[in-house]
């Protein structure tokens, strides 16, 4: 029974395998079938990246290694959206924030900045035949000085008339202090809303000036009118602003001067002008803008486009800056950091820097002898 029942299993073992071997090379020629058949209906050209074939022979397609790529900002992203960029940081501190072109300075704000020679030129020398000065002492920020001579030499050309005089830049606390003292004693005043308080002026930035006009025998105060109604209509394509409206005591705390301009850049000035917004305005408005919430978007008439914002100052050591980088997501879009004054930063970043210039574009003057008094 044992070697009956060994047989027989031995026997069902061979038949098993046989069976077996069978159903695999049937299965091998199948797959060799449909193999064939996929390869000759997918017998296509290849394109440039695959090498030559020689005989039956076929070099692999070459591919070149993926690289990783850095995320770009789309044509169609909002750029007044944090999530249209990646950000690289800087950091600032409070005695940054009295420094740069938006500080707000009024008899209620004392100016935090300081400013040496070293910060300022001397106008005459850097003047063009366009206006004179009234001597070697009036001084501005550099910023200012470009922008003033552009705006200038655009007035004279469009105008013809060159009797605008530079009269006061930059003060020292010891010259404001006479000034005040002297207009107190003049009015018998505790107060004066015509001369600001020394450490109180705007005059102390260096990026203010102010006008009157000399006809080579006789001064008259810069009242804005006649001729001079250019310069109040066009001084926000230079970057400046006439600081102290009519309209507006309530909130510079000084009288309108038609004569006194502040320099706060392109494109603030332009956007001043579109709300009809004083500085103490402007700066208020500015802080509706952050990158928790949103970007204010600046595009000029030039194709020039900016965003800006604001960085409240924290009670930390330092504030960290967040600063859009280009679409390489390494290098920072061009940016400007101004201190308010008060209790934050204003940052303007350029996206694009435009095609010309945003002032008017008029033909150079023709040289003119320069009338200057001491």
């Amino acid at each position: 029974m044992d070697r009956k029942y060994s047989s027989s299993r031995k026997k069902r073992v061979k038949i098993k395998y046989k069976n077996v071997a069978i159903a695999l090379a049937v299965l091998l020629i199948i797959i060799v079938l449909i193999y064939s058949a996929c390869s000759a209906g997918n017998d296509e050209p290849k394109d440039d990246t695959t090498s030559d074939v020689t005989g039956n022979e076929q070099t692999p397609t070459v591919t070149n290694p993926v690289e990783e790529e850095t995320p770009e900002v789309s044509l169609t992203d909002d750029p007044t959206k944090q999530s249209s960029y990646i950000f690289d940081f800087v950091n600032v501190t409070s005695a940054d924030l009295g420094k740069g072109d938006l500080v707000l300075v009024n008899n209620n704000i004392k100016f935090l900045g300081t400013i040496t020679e070293d910060d300022l030129v001397v106008v005459r020398e850097m003047k063009n035949q366009a206006y004179s000065v009234k001597d070697h002492t009036v001084l501005v920020r550099p910023q200012a000085m470009d922008a003033l001579n552009t705006m200038l030499l655009d007035f004279y050309n469009a105008t013809g008339n060159d009797n605008i005089m530079v009269r006061s830049g930059h003060r020292t606390l010891e010259y404001q202090q006479g000034l005040y003292d002297d207009e107190l004693a003049a009015t018998g005043a505790v107060s004066s809303s015509l001369v600001a308080m020394p450490g109180y002026s705007e005059h102390h930035t260096g990026l203010a000036v102010d006008f009157t006009t000399y006809d080579g025998e006789y001064y008259t105060d810069f009242d804005g009118t006649g001729d001079y109604e250019w310069i109040m209509n066009n001084c926000w394509r230079y970057g400046f602003v006439n600081r102290y409206p009519a309209g507006k005591e309530a909130l510079t705390f000084i009288d309108n001067e038609p004569w006194h301009f502040r320099y706060v850049g392109i494109p603030h000035a332009e956007i001043m002008k579109d709300y009809d917004f004083c500085l103490e305005e402007y700066i208020s408005f500015i802080k509706n803008y952050t990158i928790d919430t949103s970007f204010l978007l600046k595009e000029l008439d030039n194709g020039a486009r900016y965003i800006i914002y604001y960085v409240p100052l924290t009670d930390s050591e330092s504030t960290a800056i967040y600063i859009p980088l280009m679409p390489d997501g390494v290098t920072p879009y061009p940016y400007e950091i101004s201190g308010n004054n008060v209790d934050g930063f204003i940052v303007t970043v350029t996206l694009d820097e435009g095609t010309q210039s945003a002032g008017v574009q008029t033909p150079a003057a023709p040289d003119a002898e320069d009338a200057q008094t001491e």
